[in-house]
């Protein structure tokens, strides 16, 4: 794999990251801790534990992309109330550091090469690449479920 081919990769999961990241701030931009931290319903999550929960798996999963292995307390984050947007932002702001110095050490063996994480817990063999797939997809699923969590708390007159 060329080296402009891992360069393209790298920009254009940044760009699509650093999207994703907008959407999330302007879906908790303003908002009271009544609203981040409502839930729906039953087994239902709220937007503050959506947000902590796919920057969590961001973290891991791209990590995992470079073939680096970081402890993750999955569990707290469906446990998360967000004391303030401010807090959620700066959660934002500071994943998406970490995630793009990530990306910067991606190469062509971290791409093509298959990684199991130690503390995976389903055991995943997955090459750089699909690591990466796999954190943009998670992304987006948990963007459309927030985006749908603050317009049933807006319909609601929450908050």
């Amino acid at each position: 794999m060329s080296g402009e081919l891992v360069t393209a990769v790298r920009e254009a999961v940044a760009a699509t990251l650093r999207e994703q990241h907008q959407v999330l701030r302007e879906l908790v931009r303003g908002l009271s801790p009544a609203v981040l931290n409502w839930s729906p319903g039953p087994e239902m999550n709220s937007l503050a534990v959506l947000v902590g929960h796919l920057l969590d798996a961001e973290r891991y999963l791209v990590a995992a992309a470079v073939h680096e292995a970081v402890e993750r307390d999955r569990e707290r984050w469906f446990r998360y109330e967000a004391p303030s947007d401010t807090a959620l932002l700066e959660l934002i702001d500071h994943t998406e550091g970490e995630s793009l110095a990530r990306l910067e050490r991606l190469t062509a063996d971290t791409l093509l090469r298959e990684w199991t994480p130690p503390n995976d817990r389903l055991g995943r063999r997955f090459t750089g690449m699909r690591w990466l797939l796999h954190a943009i997809g998670h992304n987006r699923e948990h963007l459309g479920h927030a985006s749908l969590t603050r317009q049933l708390a807006e319909q609601r007159g929450i908050g």
